[in-house]
Protein backbone atom coordinates (compact mmCIF):
# COMPACT_ATOMS: atom_id res chain seq x y z
CA UNK A 1 0.00 0.00 0.00
CA UNK A 2 1.05 3.05 -1.17
CA UNK A 3 0.52 7.24 -0.05
CA UNK A 4 -2.86 8.00 -1.63
CA UNK A 5 -4.20 4.49 -1.51
CA UNK A 6 -7.42 3.75 -0.46
CA UNK A 7 -10.12 0.57 -0.21
CA UNK A 8 -11.66 1.88 -2.94
CA UNK A 9 -8.15 1.64 -4.99
CA UNK A 10 -7.19 -1.84 -3.42
CA UNK A 11 -10.99 -3.41 -4.26
CA UNK A 12 -10.13 -2.56 -8.12
CA UNK A 13 -6.67 -3.95 -7.61
CA UNK A 14 -7.46 -6.84 -5.61
CA UNK A 15 -11.03 -7.62 -6.33
CA UNK A 16 -11.60 -6.58 -10.14
CA UNK A 17 -14.27 -3.44 -8.90
CA UNK A 18 -13.63 -0.61 -7.10
CA UNK A 19 -17.41 -0.32 -5.61
CA UNK A 20 -16.55 -3.63 -3.58
CA UNK A 21 -14.19 -1.85 -1.28
CA UNK A 22 -16.90 -3.03 1.55
CA UNK A 23 -16.00 -6.32 1.02
CA UNK A 24 -12.83 -5.12 2.59
CA UNK A 25 -14.30 -3.05 4.96
CA UNK A 26 -15.72 -5.71 6.55
CA UNK A 27 -12.11 -7.76 6.95
CA UNK A 28 -10.69 -4.68 8.41
CA UNK A 29 -13.58 -2.74 10.91
CA UNK A 30 -10.24 -1.59 13.21
CA UNK A 31 -10.36 1.30 10.05
CA UNK A 32 -12.94 3.94 11.25
CA UNK A 33 -12.90 6.14 8.16
CA UNK A 34 -12.79 4.25 5.25
CA UNK A 35 -12.40 6.36 2.81
CA UNK A 36 -9.09 7.68 4.43
CA UNK A 37 -6.63 4.91 5.61
CA UNK A 38 -2.29 5.48 6.24
CA UNK A 39 0.08 4.29 4.55
CA UNK A 40 1.44 1.50 6.60
CA UNK A 41 -1.79 0.36 8.04
CA UNK A 42 -2.34 -3.46 7.70
CA UNK A 43 -5.12 -4.55 5.67
CA UNK A 44 -6.28 -8.10 5.30
CA UNK A 45 -7.70 -8.64 1.72
CA UNK A 46 -9.45 -11.78 0.44
CA UNK A 47 -9.62 -12.68 -3.03
CA UNK A 48 -12.61 -13.69 -4.86
CA UNK A 49 -13.13 -17.19 -4.76
CA UNK A 50 -13.41 -19.25 -7.38
CA UNK A 51 -16.55 -19.86 -9.10
CA UNK A 52 -17.36 -23.12 -9.24
CA UNK A 53 -19.00 -23.59 -13.19
CA UNK A 54 -20.72 -27.24 -13.65
CA UNK A 55 -21.16 -28.77 -16.93
CA UNK A 56 -23.00 -31.79 -18.17
CA UNK A 57 -20.68 -34.26 -20.01
CA UNK A 58 -21.33 -38.23 -20.39
CA UNK A 59 -18.09 -40.91 -19.59
CA UNK A 60 -17.80 -41.93 -22.84
CA UNK A 61 -18.10 -45.73 -23.43
CA UNK A 62 -15.27 -47.77 -24.77
CA UNK A 63 -15.66 -49.55 -28.39
CA UNK A 64 -14.60 -53.15 -27.64
CA UNK A 65 -11.99 -53.84 -30.54
CA UNK A 66 -12.74 -56.86 -32.57
CA UNK A 67 -12.08 -60.34 -31.37
CA UNK A 68 -9.19 -62.08 -32.62
CA UNK A 69 -9.07 -65.27 -33.90
CA UNK A 70 -7.52 -67.53 -30.58
CA UNK A 71 -8.26 -64.71 -27.74
CA UNK A 72 -6.65 -65.22 -24.91
CA UNK A 73 -7.18 -64.01 -21.53
CA UNK A 74 -5.22 -61.28 -21.61
CA UNK A 75 -6.79 -60.38 -24.57
CA UNK A 76 -10.31 -60.23 -23.48
CA UNK A 77 -12.01 -56.79 -24.55
CA UNK A 78 -12.20 -54.21 -21.93
CA UNK A 79 -15.77 -54.56 -19.71
CA UNK A 80 -17.91 -51.36 -21.06
CA UNK A 81 -17.85 -48.33 -18.69
CA UNK A 82 -21.79 -47.58 -18.33
CA UNK A 83 -22.19 -43.25 -19.01
CA UNK A 84 -22.94 -41.39 -15.63
CA UNK A 85 -24.40 -38.45 -16.55
CA UNK A 86 -23.49 -35.18 -14.38
CA UNK A 87 -26.72 -33.12 -14.15
CA UNK A 88 -25.87 -28.83 -13.71
CA UNK A 89 -26.59 -27.61 -10.49
CA UNK A 90 -29.56 -25.09 -10.72
CA UNK A 91 -28.65 -21.37 -10.24
CA UNK A 92 -30.36 -18.70 -8.47
CA UNK A 93 -31.16 -15.93 -10.95
CA UNK A 94 -29.23 -12.68 -10.36
CA UNK A 95 -30.02 -9.48 -11.91
CA UNK A 96 -26.92 -8.72 -14.51
CA UNK A 97 -25.70 -5.08 -14.02
CA UNK A 98 -22.35 -3.75 -14.32
CA UNK A 99 -21.09 -2.14 -10.34
CA UNK A 100 -20.50 0.68 -12.27
CA UNK A 101 -24.49 0.55 -12.84
CA UNK A 102 -25.63 -0.15 -9.79
CA UNK A 103 -23.92 2.28 -7.82
CA UNK A 104 -25.28 5.05 -9.99
CA UNK A 105 -28.91 3.83 -9.37
CA UNK A 106 -29.93 7.02 -6.90
CA UNK A 107 -32.56 7.35 -4.94
CA UNK A 108 -36.15 9.74 -4.77
CA UNK A 109 -36.01 11.67 -1.41
CA UNK A 110 -38.77 13.06 -0.11
CA UNK A 111 -37.30 16.29 1.07
CA UNK A 112 -34.19 17.81 -0.80
CA UNK A 113 -30.60 16.37 0.36
CA UNK A 114 -27.52 18.24 1.46
CA UNK A 115 -24.36 17.74 1.28
CA UNK A 116 -21.22 19.16 2.80
CA UNK A 117 -20.28 21.78 0.45
CA UNK A 118 -19.36 22.02 -3.06
CA UNK A 119 -16.85 23.24 -6.06
CA UNK A 120 -16.56 26.89 -6.29
CA UNK A 121 -14.27 26.68 -9.41
CA UNK A 122 -11.00 24.56 -11.10
CA UNK A 123 -7.67 25.04 -12.07
CA UNK A 124 -8.68 25.00 -15.85
CA UNK A 125 -11.58 27.38 -16.70
CA UNK A 126 -14.01 24.66 -17.30
CA UNK A 127 -17.78 24.65 -17.07
CA UNK A 128 -17.71 20.76 -15.83
CA UNK A 129 -14.93 18.51 -14.48
CA UNK A 130 -14.11 14.91 -15.23
CA UNK A 131 -11.42 12.57 -14.05
CA UNK A 132 -8.04 14.29 -13.49
CA UNK A 133 -8.78 17.45 -13.52
CA UNK A 134 -7.85 19.53 -10.11
CA UNK A 135 -10.80 21.29 -8.47
CA UNK A 136 -11.17 23.74 -5.78
CA UNK A 137 -13.74 22.47 -3.01
CA UNK A 138 -15.68 25.25 -0.33
CA UNK A 139 -16.38 22.66 2.44
CA UNK A 140 -18.31 23.05 5.43
CA UNK A 141 -16.34 20.86 7.90
CA UNK A 142 -12.52 19.96 8.01
CA UNK A 143 -11.62 16.60 5.61
CA UNK A 144 -8.10 15.50 5.69
CA UNK A 145 -5.98 15.46 2.73
CA UNK A 146 -6.17 11.98 1.32
CA UNK A 147 -10.38 11.15 1.71
CA UNK A 148 -12.70 9.83 -0.85
CA UNK A 149 -16.09 12.24 -1.38
CA UNK A 150 -18.73 11.62 -3.42
CA UNK A 151 -20.23 13.84 -5.87
CA UNK A 152 -24.32 13.42 -6.10
CA UNK A 153 -26.42 15.15 -8.47
CA UNK A 154 -30.07 16.32 -7.42
CA UNK A 155 -33.12 17.11 -9.72
CA UNK A 156 -35.61 18.35 -8.58
CA UNK A 157 -38.59 19.30 -7.40
CA UNK A 158 -40.48 17.09 -9.39
CA UNK A 159 -44.23 16.66 -8.73
CA UNK A 160 -45.28 13.06 -10.20
CA UNK A 161 -48.49 12.35 -11.92
CA UNK A 162 -50.82 9.11 -11.03
CA UNK A 163 -52.83 7.68 -8.82
CA UNK A 164 -50.89 8.87 -5.84
CA UNK A 165 -48.77 11.87 -6.82
CA UNK A 166 -45.49 12.53 -5.33
CA UNK A 167 -43.32 15.58 -4.52
CA UNK A 168 -39.73 15.06 -3.97
CA UNK A 169 -36.05 15.45 -5.35
CA UNK A 170 -34.20 13.19 -7.22
CA UNK A 171 -30.52 12.40 -5.97
CA UNK A 172 -27.22 9.58 -7.93
CA UNK A 173 -24.06 9.41 -7.88
CA UNK A 174 -21.58 11.10 -9.98
CA UNK A 175 -18.41 10.82 -9.35
CA UNK A 176 -15.41 10.75 -6.62
CA UNK A 177 -13.19 13.47 -5.09
CA UNK A 178 -9.88 12.77 -3.64
CA UNK A 179 -9.25 15.88 -1.48
CA UNK A 180 -5.19 17.21 -1.48
CA UNK A 181 -4.19 19.58 0.63
CA UNK A 182 -4.48 23.83 1.07
CA UNK A 183 -2.25 25.68 -1.39
CA UNK A 184 -0.22 29.02 -0.45
CA UNK A 185 -3.62 31.01 -0.84
CA UNK A 186 -5.75 29.04 1.25
CA UNK A 187 -7.74 26.91 -1.10
CA UNK A 188 -8.24 23.74 -0.52
CA UNK A 189 -7.91 21.25 -3.86
CA UNK A 190 -9.35 17.93 -4.87
CA UNK A 191 -8.43 15.47 -7.75
CA UNK A 192 -11.58 13.77 -9.74
CA UNK A 193 -10.52 10.42 -9.69
CA UNK A 194 -13.86 8.77 -11.53
CA UNK A 195 -16.77 10.11 -12.99
CA UNK A 196 -19.69 8.93 -14.89
CA UNK A 197 -20.91 12.66 -16.24
CA UNK A 198 -18.98 15.99 -15.75
CA UNK A 199 -19.04 17.31 -12.62
CA UNK A 200 -20.57 20.99 -12.27
CA UNK A 201 -20.41 23.75 -9.42
CA UNK A 202 -24.30 22.83 -8.52
CA UNK A 203 -23.49 19.00 -7.30
CA UNK A 204 -23.38 18.34 -3.96
CA UNK A 205 -20.51 16.88 -2.20
CA UNK A 206 -20.83 14.15 0.09
CA UNK A 207 -18.45 11.45 2.66
CA UNK A 208 -21.16 8.82 1.42
CA UNK A 209 -19.46 6.60 -0.99
CA UNK A 210 -21.92 3.75 -2.74
CA UNK A 211 -20.82 0.18 -2.99
CA UNK A 212 -21.88 -2.79 -5.53
CA UNK A 213 -23.72 -6.04 -4.04
CA UNK A 214 -25.03 -8.33 -6.02
CA UNK A 215 -29.31 -8.70 -6.54
CA UNK A 216 -30.78 -12.12 -6.30
CA UNK A 217 -34.22 -11.89 -8.44
CA UNK A 218 -37.16 -12.51 -6.02
CA UNK A 219 -40.22 -11.56 -8.13
CA UNK A 220 -42.13 -11.23 -5.14
CA UNK A 221 -45.84 -11.56 -4.89
CA UNK A 222 -47.87 -10.59 -7.72
CA UNK A 223 -50.36 -7.96 -7.40
CA UNK A 224 -48.97 -5.17 -6.16
CA UNK A 225 -49.24 -1.76 -7.71
CA UNK A 226 -47.74 1.20 -8.09
CA UNK A 227 -46.22 3.89 -10.39
CA UNK A 228 -43.69 5.34 -12.05
CA UNK A 229 -42.58 8.25 -10.22
CA UNK A 230 -39.78 9.43 -13.02
CA UNK A 231 -36.45 8.27 -14.14
CA UNK A 232 -33.36 8.88 -12.99
CA UNK A 233 -32.49 11.37 -16.03
CA UNK A 234 -35.68 13.07 -16.64
CA UNK A 235 -35.96 11.61 -20.12
CA UNK A 236 -40.06 11.68 -21.35
CA UNK A 237 -39.68 7.71 -22.39
CA UNK A 238 -37.92 4.98 -20.67
CA UNK A 239 -36.43 1.50 -21.83
CA UNK A 240 -33.97 -0.70 -21.10
CA UNK A 241 -30.85 0.17 -18.98
CA UNK A 242 -33.07 2.71 -17.58
CA UNK A 243 -32.84 3.46 -13.39
CA UNK A 244 -36.98 4.38 -12.55
CA UNK A 245 -38.35 5.30 -9.09
CA UNK A 246 -41.32 4.08 -7.99
CA UNK A 247 -44.05 4.70 -5.15
CA UNK A 248 -43.55 1.88 -3.34
CA UNK A 249 -41.33 0.64 -0.67
CA UNK A 250 -40.79 -1.64 2.24
CA UNK A 251 -43.66 0.10 3.81
CA UNK A 252 -45.38 -1.12 1.36
CA UNK A 253 -43.54 -5.02 1.42
CA UNK A 254 -41.34 -4.38 -1.40
CA UNK A 255 -37.56 -6.21 -0.87
CA UNK A 256 -34.99 -6.30 -3.01
CA UNK A 257 -34.95 -8.27 -6.17
CA UNK A 258 -38.61 -8.04 -6.84
CA UNK A 259 -39.72 -7.28 -10.60
CA UNK A 260 -42.07 -4.61 -11.30
CA UNK A 261 -43.82 -4.75 -14.52
CA UNK A 262 -44.03 -1.32 -16.63
CA UNK A 263 -47.81 -0.85 -18.25
CA UNK A 264 -48.86 1.61 -20.85
CA UNK A 265 -51.59 1.79 -23.83
CA UNK A 266 -50.75 -0.26 -26.85
CA UNK A 267 -53.60 0.81 -28.76
CA UNK A 268 -57.41 0.27 -29.17
CA UNK A 269 -59.53 -2.63 -29.22
CA UNK A 270 -61.68 -2.86 -32.83
CA UNK A 271 -63.93 -5.07 -34.17
CA UNK A 272 -65.78 -5.76 -30.71
CA UNK A 273 -69.20 -3.90 -30.19
CA UNK A 274 -68.70 -4.12 -26.18
CA UNK A 275 -65.43 -2.70 -26.24
CA UNK A 276 -65.19 -0.56 -29.41
CA UNK A 277 -62.51 1.96 -28.90
CA UNK A 278 -61.48 0.92 -25.39
CA UNK A 279 -57.62 1.32 -24.76
CA UNK A 280 -55.87 -1.87 -24.35
CA UNK A 281 -52.73 -1.27 -22.01
CA UNK A 282 -49.89 -3.86 -22.13
CA UNK A 283 -46.87 -5.10 -20.25
CA UNK A 284 -44.13 -3.05 -21.98
CA UNK A 285 -40.79 -3.43 -19.56
CA UNK A 286 -39.98 -5.45 -16.40
CA UNK A 287 -37.65 -3.48 -13.70
CA UNK A 288 -35.84 -5.21 -10.72
CA UNK A 289 -35.28 -3.65 -7.45
CA UNK A 290 -31.77 -2.48 -6.37
CA UNK A 291 -32.85 0.02 -3.60
CA UNK A 292 -35.64 0.46 -1.10
CA UNK A 293 -36.37 3.02 1.51
CA UNK A 294 -39.47 3.16 3.72
CA UNK A 295 -41.56 4.54 0.80
CA UNK A 296 -39.75 4.61 -2.47
CA UNK A 297 -37.64 2.15 -4.44
CA UNK A 298 -35.55 2.32 -7.15
CA UNK A 299 -35.91 -0.23 -9.91
CA UNK A 300 -32.96 -1.16 -12.95
CA UNK A 301 -35.04 -1.50 -16.38
CA UNK A 302 -33.86 -4.46 -17.68
CA UNK A 303 -35.61 -5.89 -20.73
CA UNK A 304 -38.38 -3.79 -22.24
CA UNK A 305 -40.38 -3.88 -25.78
CA UNK A 306 -41.81 -0.55 -25.46
CA UNK A 307 -41.26 2.72 -24.41
CA UNK A 308 -43.37 4.14 -21.00
CA UNK A 309 -43.29 7.37 -18.99
CA UNK A 310 -43.50 8.96 -15.86
CA UNK A 311 -47.59 8.35 -14.43
CA UNK A 312 -47.48 4.50 -16.02
CA UNK A 313 -48.74 1.83 -13.32
CA UNK A 314 -46.26 -0.78 -12.47
CA UNK A 315 -46.91 -4.56 -11.05
CA UNK A 316 -44.95 -6.38 -8.71
CA UNK A 317 -44.72 -10.43 -10.05
CA UNK A 318 -43.93 -12.21 -13.37
CA UNK A 319 -46.96 -13.30 -14.42
CA UNK A 320 -46.86 -17.28 -15.31
CA UNK A 321 -46.58 -17.30 -19.45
Amino acid sequence: MVEGDTLWDLAAKHLGSPWKWTEIWERNRYVTNPHYIFPGNRIVIFPPSATMVTIQEEIPVPVPPPAAAEATPQEAPPVPVAAIPIKPVPKDPYLAISPGDFVSAGEFLREKPTGIGKIWGGRDPKVGFSEGDLVYLLLDKEIPAGQLLGVYRVRGPIRSSGERPQSGYVKFFIGILQVGRMDRDGQLNARVRHSFADITRDDLISEEIPSYSSVKIVPGEEGLEGTVITGRNGTEIMATGDFIYLDRGSDAGVALGNVFRMVTVTGYARGIPSIAGKRVRSDVAWAAVVRVSKEFSTAYVYKSIGGFGAGDPARRGIPPP
